[in-house]
């Protein structure tokens, strides 16, 4: 007898007598079994995935397992099984197919992907003993289609564990990509010192927010590109400078990224020294900072510095702490500009003989207005020093000692002012002069 004729005739004698109590098929899988190969094969499906389920049940010491999905599963995964076996072309099985709320629960739970492997070929194990038990039963012709009969019914469930390895990889995607927002939105609100629960933005973020913050601000010039692997590599870098592996990463939309490391106790204030970025690479570091103000302060210390390191157009890093007063001082550009003007006077000028005497200046107050060390330094004779002095004084408008923290931060703001000639846009300082009007404005109809 053809293998054809003796599968369908073993297929045709499956039934389930047994008391064991069987829950129904989903009403379409009974529908098409019914249909397709008789009450009896759906009373064996309920009652074969039954007793595959008591057998893992042994296995599995699991009281969270949702055993109601699980049937619905292994019913469908063995009328597929069936239905094969009787000539119907089923496969490949599509993730669509897979309930879920079981792929949910594997991803929800961290279930390994091999125990659910393995629960899989337990029940296919089970089903085939079934099958095989049957066959035989089949005399003369049963034993011929054991063959067939047990390679078909692992290329359904090769298939089917195929289909649910990928809709468990798909849904995990899913939660990570869900967690990355909800990641990305307690950083944002960190940052803007919004109001936020500690112990929930801890548990997000995996890191300790009361403990000590220290931030990397890592991006480009304008139209820069820097590959991948050499950005992980400053990463990498950063983290092991700090000493610690507990790190949140930020990445915008125009390719800068911010670090945080945190660590239990303060840790050590990176240097631009310790860093040593390939160009294009620019880098702002933050000062080390304690608690959930600590986390803010470091990132804005962070972001202040790139963006400093990126109007001057110069590659590697640059600290707050060491420029903090360039920082800070040149926050409103045009403002600042006014100041140069007003504190330097003749020697805001931009010819070389004005920025040499700023130089001169810079030394001056280096060496703690001391005559001869900053004659030293200079190369100069000291009385060369001093004549320039007195046309520096000349120049101010009164003497050197008597503004001397105004005269030296318009230094500051002069040689950043000289090594970029400007760096906000007309666009920018419209837009922030329109911003005061509408500002005041309020303010006037307020009162």
């Amino acid at each position: 007898m053809p293998t054809a004729d003796s599968m369908a005739k073993v297929i045709s004698a499956l039934d389930w007598s047994d008391d064991l109590t069987s829950s129904p098929l989903a009403i379409s899988d009974a529908e098409q079994l019914r249909a397709r190969l008789g009450d009896g094969a759906a009373r064996w499906v309920a009652g074969a995935v039954e007793q595959s389920l008591a057998v893992l049940r042994t296995q599995i010491h699991d009281s969270l397992a949702p055993w109601p999905i699980i049937r619905t599963f292994a019913q469908r995964v063995l009328t597929a099984a069936l239905l094969r076996l009787a000539g119907e072309h089923s496969l490949p099985v599509d993730t669509k197919a897979i309930d879920r709320d079981l792929a949910e629960d594997i991803v929800a739970r961290d279930v390994p992907l091999s125990d659910i492997t393995q629960a899989l070929r337990t029940m296919q194990g089970e089903w085939l003993s079934l099958l095989i038990e049957a066959a035989v039963g089949v005399r003369p012709d049963g034993v011929s289609v054991v063959p067939a009969l047990a390679s078909s019914v692992t290329r359904t469930m090769d298939a089917w564990i195929g289909a649910a390895t990928e809709a468990i990889v798909e849904e995990r995607r899913r939660v990570y990509l869900a967690e990355q927002v909800r990641i990305r939105t307690a950083i944002e609100t960190l940052v803007t010192a919004e109001r936020v629960d500690l112990e929930a933005a801890t548990q997000l973020l995996r890191v300790p927010l009361t403990g000590w913050h220290v931030s990397c601000a890592i991006g480009t010039p304008p139209g820069g590109a820097v590959e991948r692997r050499v950005l992980d590599g400053i990463v990498h870098s950063f983290t092991r400078f700090i000493g610690s592996e507990r790190m949140l990463r930020y990445e915008t939309s125009t390719g800068t990224v911010h670090l945080w490391v945190t660590t239990d106790r303060p840790p050590p204030t990176p240097r631009t020294a310790d860093l040593r970025a390939p160009a294009p690479l620019l880098l702002g570091l933050g000062a080390p900072h304690p608690g959930i103000d600590g986390f803010r302060r470091t990132f804005l210390e962070a972001s202040d510095a790139l963006r400093l390191a990126a109007r001057l157009g110069q590659n590697g890093a640059i600290s707050y702490g060491d420029a903090a007063l360039a920082i800070v001082l040149s926050q409103d550009e045009e403002r600042a500009r006014w100041f140069v003007e007003h504190e330097l006077r003749a020697l805001a000028s931009d010819s070389p003989e004005m920025a040499d005497m700023r130089s001169t200046l810079r030394t001056f107050f280096d060496t703690r207005m001391r005559i001869a060390p900053a004659a030293e330094r200079l190369f100069v004779h000291r009385n060369t020093l001093i004549n320039r002095l007195e046309r520096i004084q000349s120049a101010l408008g009164h003497g050197i000692a008597e503004r001397s923290a105004e005269t030296q931060a318009a230094l500051v703001l002069a040689e950043l002012f000289t090594r970029v000639p400007t760096f906000q846009t007309q666009a920018a300082r419209v837009d922030s002069q329109r911003r005061l009007l509408r500002e005041g404005a309020g303010d006037g109809s307020a009162g």
